[in-house]
């Protein structure tokens, strides 16, 4: 009787051990309780996303690491991948009790009177538990990535204009030397430009977008040069200024979260403007003045090239820091000049934008830049040739990022 007692004891003890260790690799399911939550290659907050998915989400969990879930999802190609999410990111949905059928149970004869009664009782006890029946959404793979990315930004820019910087220096020494006055200018050049624009990306592969995007931005520079000779006062006054609109596609990739490049090609729909107003007798009855103004549009390709660092701020939202250096001249600028003095005198003349040389002795002569019907070929012109001027220089842009 012992040994049946022993014998019993030890299949129990044996039966109740592989109860527990199939209960242990049992799988069970998580559900996504964050606005988002990234499922990782690795169980390290660092390790490269493989995937998003929204709050919600199902998915079946393998085991736990630590604070981290082993769990499988569905690639876009219909295939089954796997990957660590964070617990914080996610709940574990319990599991509904299993359906035990109630042990038979002798019943005493019955009356042929109510048989039907009864049988209409075990129908409805046969019926299986509609709460047992739980319909588990499919997980959404690869297509719950925000692909969509608007960025909005000001920026400023660093340019090079030199044609443009060189002619207003040119004209007001022109000037200073015919009216015999000792000195030369001393201006301000134009540099710094100030603007903003917009991106739009598609993450067409992972880590990779394309993005169409424009900028805008203007800047101009006066500067007015008083000086008095003999008696007489005068006064010269340059103003240039300089407009562009670049048309953009670039690729940007992502190699981490927080960090990325991005090259562009862009199409430049670029002004340039100048006004140099000549004053004498300045303030006086007797003053006189005359005043050339013009305005030129030119357009050119080029190119662009960047690198960002990004603070994300909720899942759908993050600012940015970007340096750039955008490559670009252009040659084909063509406008209008009008002419106009104190004595009422009006002339408007079409044509390009040149830039010469005006020769005053042998060894002295000054840059100058003035929209003109064709090319400069009167006397005192040395090496004209249309006006290039330089869009070229570094940028730094602030901005907003949107995901959607």
């Amino acid at each position: 009787m012992k040994k049946l007692s022993a014998l019993g004891l030890t299949i129990l003890m044996v039966f109740l051990f592989f109860s527990v260790a199939g209960s242990q690799t049992q799988k069970f399911r998580v559900r996504v309780v964050s606005e988002q939550a990234n499922i990782r290659v690795k169980p390290d907050i660092s390790s490269e996303m493989l995937l998003q998915v929204p709050e919600g989400t199902e998915l079946e969990a393998e085991k736990k690491e630590g604070e981290w879930y082993l769990v499988l999802f569905e690639k876009s190609d219909g295939t089954r991948g796997q990957g660590y999410i964070h617990e914080s990111l996610v709940e574990v949905v319990p599991q509904p009790k299993p359906v035990v059928a109630n042990p038979p149970r002798s019943e005493k004869p019955t009356p042929k009177a109510t048989s039907e009664p009864v049988r209409a009782q075990k129908n409805e006890e046969s019926r299986p538990e509609v709460k047992a029946q739980r319909i588990i959404p499919r997980t959404p793979g690869i297509a719950a990535i925000k692909r969509l990315s608007l960025k909005v930004y000001g920026f400023g820019t660093y340019i090079s204009p030199s044609m443009l910087n060189q002619a207003a220096e040119g004209v007001t020494d022109y000037y200073l030397g015919v009216l015999n006055y000792n000195g030369k200018a001393n201006l301000s050049p134009l540099h710094f430009c100030f603007g903003y624009g917009f991106d739009l990306f598609y993450e067409f592969w992972p880590r990779l977008s394309l993005g169409l995007g424009f900028d805008y931005f203007q800047q101009s520079k006066v500067n007015p040069t008083a000086f008095t000779v003999g008696n007489v006062d005068y006064s010269v006054r340059t103003e240039i200024g300089v407009k562009d609109l670049p048309l953009r596609i670039s690729l940007r990739y992502q190699p981490v979260d927080l960090f990325y490049f991005q090259l562009g090609i862009e199409y430049h729909l670029a002004k340039t403007d100048y006004h140099y107003l000549i004053t004498q007798q300045v303030g006086s009855p007797l003053e006189s003045w005359a005043s050339w103004k013009g305005t030129a549009s030119g357009k050119a390709w080029g190119w662009v090239e960047a690198a960002g660092y990004q603070w994300p701020l909720t899942s759908w939202f993050r600012i940015y820091i970007e340096g750039s250096y955008r490559s670009v001249r252009i040659k084909n600028f063509h406008g209008d000049n009008i002419y106009l003095d104190s004595d009422g005198w009006q002339n408007k003349e079409s044509g390009d934008l040149y830039y010469w040389q005006v020769q005053v002795s042998p060894n002295v002569s000054y840059p100058v830049l003035f929209i003109r019907e064709r090319l400069p070929s009167e006397p005192g012109v040395i090496n004209p040739r249309k006006a290039d001027l330089n869009y070229s220089g570094f940028g730094l842009r602030f901005g907003l990022d949107f995901k959607f």
